[in-house]
């Protein structure tokens, strides 16, 4: 970006990311500009992302609640000092010999707009890393967004407890909490619908998960 304002905030984003010295935070090791492209140093992490794993169906509930667990831990640090991910979903999450690490932390606001610009933003995400053809990529990019974020508000340390609500549900289950065949019907489900109960997916669910995933998804962020 040629825009001044917005290299800075970047700079400023990614330093208070860098600060984030947490076991399953991907560590942001430096940033800087190499002929006019502004750069990040991240720490390089070998295994895969728990999308790909979700592909093979749901995680036993010792592994997803140990991974629950590492996440959650991950994003009270960053919460604790002012970091907000705004963009958690299994592609940021990558699974490690040493257990979760989440990625792009907190530089999701960095490919955000204001909100008065949100509707905008949501037209052109999609386009963003895969093609619009390929079956799935426009319903992924909503999937794990907070009512608030589609309706333009700004995110805070709520939306991504929505966000990990989704993901804990996924996790458990093996299937998305908020699914539709199109875009306005997959945002209509997160804005107005309820997922299936997770004991009726997994009979064998503590039901102290259940509530928990459950208040993570509540539809009013208080």
């Amino acid at each position: 970006s040629d825009n001044v304002e917005l290299k800075q905030r970047f700079e400023r984003e990614a330093r208070a990311v860098s600060s984030l010295n947490h076991p399953h935070i991907c560590t942001l090791h430096d940033i800087g500009t190499q002929e006019g492209v502004d750069y990040l140093v991240m720490e390089y992490l070998e295994g895969e992302t728990l999308a790909d794993r979700l592909k093979k169906g749901a995680l036993p509930l010792d592994k997803a609640l140990g991974y629950g667990v590492e996440i959650a831990d991950a994003l009270d640090k960053a919460h604790r000092q002012g970091v907000v991910h705004r963009d958690l979903k299994p592609g940021n999450i990558m699974i490690t010999k040493s257990g979760a690490k989440l990625l792009d932390f907190g530089l999701a606001k960095l490919k955000a707009a204001e909100p008065a610009q949100a509707a905008s933003v949501l037209s052109a995400l999609p386009t963003e890393e895969k093609p619009l053809t390929e079956k799935g990529s426009i319903l992924g990019t909503f999937q794990y967004m907070a009512p608030e974020q589609l309706e333009g508000k700004e995110a805070d340390t709520r939306t991504d407890i929505f966000a990990f609500g989704s993901v804990l549900y996924e996790m458990v289950t093996g299937r998305p909490a908020f699914e539709g065949t199109s875009q306005a019907s997959l945002i209509s489900a997160i804005m107005s619908g309820e997922p299936q109960s997770i004991s009726e997916l997994q009979p064998l669910t503590p039901p102290a998960l259940e509530r928990t995933v459950k208040r993570c998804l509540a539809k009013d962020p208080d």
